[in-house]
């Protein structure tokens, strides 16, 4: 069997580029997988080491985010693979802003046209009052056209991925899309296995982790402030930072925290920019707490930095949103807060430390409950769905 996929990729920073290169590569075991990526800025440079691809899995760099002329760069290539199966990853900036979400649509109705099976991994959808510009007519007509997109996607498409089921209901009731429940499937986002790195491990001063994309949607700014508060109680505690600027953002949120750090608090926080895989295991592993913010209220999707740290054992705050709310349980294996919310974080952050017990058992149910899905076996679903599809068409 021989799978298209059709996403973007690294050292493009975005969180579906890293998800396509850790799914394909384990896609690529049992499978020959051609990737067309999006062409990058050669002066990017990547940190990110990956796990060992198969030279099964081929990557050609043939389109460009922003060009109008992504759908037929795209088209074109895939007929020259004459691929069993066209794999295409969604997210609403994912082939770039402006004009690049509308012409989606036309890349699948395209694909179509190869008579090969059609599936689309569909990574936001966007659900509630959600207000998307700060015009109410603007916002309107957004979330119209957003409306009509993803009910489009589903239609052209012969299955749908989602990662919870949170999503595949959103889909069904918000968008009205229940005649399609058949081709709505659920494949968790994987989760990476634990890796032991030489080091110590969770020793000495406390060391809180939050990692990830540095963006004004993760709530920064609310962490710095409760660790400000927390550090009165914890003075040699210290703060990480790892993770940098998303690929779509135009703004320097990064540098804007940065000057948020006075004084004292210069030498307990750290921003590490991005780093490379193994550094990135041996952060998580020495981290006594890991905090997860975002303020994504109205975006059901899964997350991929709780999939990251998820079977480390490790213990986890987080944010009271929908992608974690789908998959955790305050408590139980996790510490739910408000992000906008300082003091309930700075609390959580002194209930955690000052009780290691809870915090073993956390780490140990959240490990538990993302055992099943590891890269491999997420794979494993995705080859199964495929040949399911194959056998459909024929």
């Amino acid at each position: 069997m021989k799978i298209c996929a059709i996403t973007t990729w690294p050292p493009h920073r975005d969180g579906i580029s890293l998800y396509s290169a850790y799914l394909y590569t384990h896609i690529s075991k049992h499978a020959k997988v051609k990737v067309l990526a999006n062409i990058v800025d050669t002066t990017i440079t990547s940190n990110t080491k990956l796990p060992g691809l198969s030279s099964r899995c081929n990557i050609v760099r043939c389109w460009r985010r922003d060009s109008i002329l992504y759908p037929s760069a795209i088209f074109s290539n895939a007929l020259k693979e004459r691929a069993d199966i066209n794999h295409l990853q969604h997210g609403w900036l994912l082939y770039g802003s402006k004009t690049a979400p509308l012409l989606f649509p036309i890349l699948l109705f395209f694909l179509r046209l190869t008579g090969r099976p059609l599936i689309t991994t569909m990574h936001t959808v966007i659900a509630g009052k959600t207000r998307l510009h700060k015009s109410r007519i603007v916002s309107f007509l957004s979330k119209t056209i957003i409306v009509f997109l993803t009910k489009l996607i589903v239609k052209l498409s012969d299955k749908v991925i989602v990662h919870n089921l949170l999503m595949k209901r959103a889909l069904e009731d918000l968008y009205l899309l229940k005649k399609y429940s058949q081709k709505i499937h659920v494949i968790p986002h994987g989760a990476m296995e634990a890796v032991n790195v030489d080091g110590e491990k969770c020793g000495g001063e406390v060391k809180v982790l939050s990692l990830g994309f540095v963006r004004k949607e993760k709530g920064v700014e609310y962490l710095l402030e409760a660790f400000k508060a927390y550090s009165f109680k914890h003075p040699n505690a210290i703060l990480i930072i790892a993770g940098g600027r998303h690929a779509h953002d135009r703004e320097d949120y990064i540098s804007l925290m940065k000057r948020k750090i006075s004084g004292d608090m210069s030498k307990n926080v750290i921003f590490t920019d991005f780093v490379d895989e193994e550094t990135l295991d041996k952060l998580i592993l020495e981290s006594h707490i890991i905090v997860l913010l975002s303020r994504g209220e109205y975006f059901v999707e899964a997350s991929g930095t709780l999939a990251r740290v998820a079977m480390y054992g490790k213990p986890v705050i987080c944010s009271r949103v929908p992608k974690f709310k789908v998959d955790l349980e305050d408590g139980r294996d996790c510490i739910m807060v408000e992000t906008d919310n300082p003091k309930s974080l700075a609390e959580a952050l002194l209930l955690l430390t000052n009780n290691r017990g809870l915090r073993e058992e956390i780490g140990r149910n959240l490990k538990t409950k993302f055992k099943n899905r590891v890269w491999g076996k997420v794979a494993e679903q995705h080859i199964q769905l495929f040949k399911a599809a194959l056998e459909k068409k024929h």
